[in-house]
């Protein structure tokens, strides 16, 4: 089937219901958009285990901060509770 939805200003569309319901996503789920650039189209999908997400976050590389510096300054600075 095919849905039409409209672009609003600020970039955002609205997922008509039956493919909502059909993804079975609601509020706050988050969604898997890959762009096909060879065929100008996009394809929505949703996640089915949160390790479908594995390799999507960026980890911020270590900044050149010691782990035994940082540990030693947590230890000094923070209060166990």
């Amino acid at each position: 089937m095919t849905y039409s939805t409209t672009i609003t200003q600020k970039g955002q569309i609205t997922i008509p219901k039956p493919v909502r319901d059909f993804l079975a996503i609601k509020n706050g789920h988050r969604l898997f958009i890959k762009l096909e650039k060879n065929k100008k189209a996009i394809t929505i999908t949703a996640p089915e285990d949160f390790l479908d997400f594995a390799g999507t976050i960026k980890v911020r590389k270590n900044k050149g901060v010691d782990p035994v510096k940082a540990r030693e300054y947590m230890e000094t600075h923070y209060e166990r509770v």
